[in-house]
């Protein structure tokens, strides 16, 4: 009899695979949603020609490092409203929330405006592309606020269950986004400044649009100790989500640093710029498995056979989408952006090391899920280091000293074979072997 009803228990159990899936499947859409922006964003830009798609990977370091500082905000906002015990308390954490992603804002835009020009003009080597990052940034930095704010009453949205009219509002706002680049950057005559002053009217239309969804979570009297009580709480999320965001992004930052220092290497930006929005792209899946194998084995630790499963399904996927990814920047990729000449042979080694390390990437995805699991934090950020600092950033910078682009990429799936190799042990499930 035990044996009977034990069996369709177990039947009715879904897989390790399909368990991560469903909890990837929301994580992946609200990236996608962002990165059809970029995308449309750079696409438009390269119709101005190579020096634009350079000058972008400047403003696409500041969203980056917007983005490091929203993820900050977010969760403190997220939780105080998912935690809230009365409704009063949610309204008082929706609305201190709103009001110090704001303030922050104000005090991002003030302090970037500030030190815009002498950052440029000393970073910044070709006089053409520090003038179409300046342009660019002066938008982006205008918008700050309404971007901060927009994200953190995502979060509120979603901590109050009401995600559905969120996610129509991204899917409405990557078509408006894309005709809206198209007529300031070639029918209004904006150029490369278009762009980005498109991707701020955008997030302002998303703010207003979630303000106004969250317009009965507005009616409480402003006290400004709520939202200073809440930018305190914020500080201290934003040093740990920094130290870890830089981990990840900072090989990025230093990289365009360096390509920004001579004018000549102009050609090894575009093709550094272009690559970037791609690779981020390639990249979506990687926080999602990350967060979503965590929640798996926080639950209950897979066996063995089911770790090997989904490793196993992990790399069969990621290896297809890496040879797709390969093939295609070889052929029609470096056309796509407007690449040219040694701009599109940087970019086309660039996109195959990509694509070769990806399958690296997501497996030790997985093993970092089960480190962060099990509360070691400290062997996913040592090893982070080490892939991107130890290898990728000196293999760099041998291959652009000695204008090698196979040789600079190579570091790329050298840094992430020897990160997953280091983790493996992650993989097996304590007591289940």
């Amino acid at each position: 009899m035990t044996a009977t009803t034990a069996a369709p228990a177990a039947a009715s159990t879904p897989s390790l695979g399909r368990r991560v899936l469903a909890l990837m499947g929301p994580m992946v859409v609200a990236s996608v949603m962002g990165q059809a922006i970029a995308q449309t964003d750079l696409w438009v830009i390269s119709t101005l020609g190579e020096q634009a798609v350079a000058a972008a990977a400047v403003p696409q370091r500041l969203l980056l490092l917007d983005s490091i500082t929203a993820m900050a905000m977010g969760p403190v906002v997220g939780l105080s409203v998912a935690g809230a015990v009365s409704a009063h308390a949610r309204r008082r954490a929706v609305q201190g929330g709103l009001v110090g992603a704001t303030a922050a804002g104000l005090l991002i835009a003030a302090a970037g405006l500030a030190v815009l020009p002498y950052l440029l003009d000393t970073l910044v080597a070709a006089p053409g592309i520090r003038d179409d990052a300046r342009s660019a940034l002066l938008w982006l930095l205008i918008a700050a606020p309404v971007r901060l704010a927009q994200f953190v009453g995502a979060m509120a949205l979603f901590a109050l269950r009401r995600s559905r009219p969120l996610l129509t509002l991204y899917a409405v706002a990557v078509a408006a986004n894309a005709a809206l680049d198209w007529f300031l950057v070639h029918g209004a005559g904006l150029g490369f400044a278009g762009a980005y002053a498109a991707t701020s009217v955008i997030a302002a239309l998303e703010c207003a649009v979630t303000v106004w969804l969250l317009r009965d979570h507005l009616s409480l009297p402003l006290r400004l100790r709520d939202s200073a009580r809440w930018l305190r709480q914020v500080a201290r999320s934003m040093v740990t989500e920094w130290g870890h965001m830089l981990s990840v992004i900072g090989f990025e930052l230093l990289l365009v640093l360096a390509l920004t220092l001579k004018a000549s290497w102009g050609d090894r930006l575009a093709a550094f710029s272009a690559g970037a929005v791609l690779t981020a792209t390639l990249h979506i899946p990687l926080t999602a498995l990350v967060n979503a194998t965590g929640m798996v084995c926080k639950d209950a630790a897979p066996s063995a056979r089911e770790w090997r499963g989904l490793r196993g399904g992990v790399l069969a996927v990621s290896g297809a989408v890496g040879v797709l990814v390969a093939a295609a920047a070889w052929t029609v990729l470096p056309g796509f952006y407007g690449l040219h000449g040694s701009a599109a042979t940087w970019f086309t080694w660039l996109m195959a090391a990509q694509a070769a390390a990806f399958p690296l990437r997501l497996l030790a995805a997985t093993a970092e899920g089960r480190h962060k699991a099990a509360a070691r934090f400290g062997v996913v950020l040592r090893l982070r280091l080490l892939q991107e600092f130890g290898i990728a950033l000196p293999v760099f910078a041998a291959g652009l000293l000695t204008d090698n682009a196979a040789l600079a990429w190579s570091g790329l799936v050298a840094g992430a074979a020897v990160n997953a190799w280091l983790l493996r042990g992650g993989g097996t499930a304590p007591g289940r072997d």
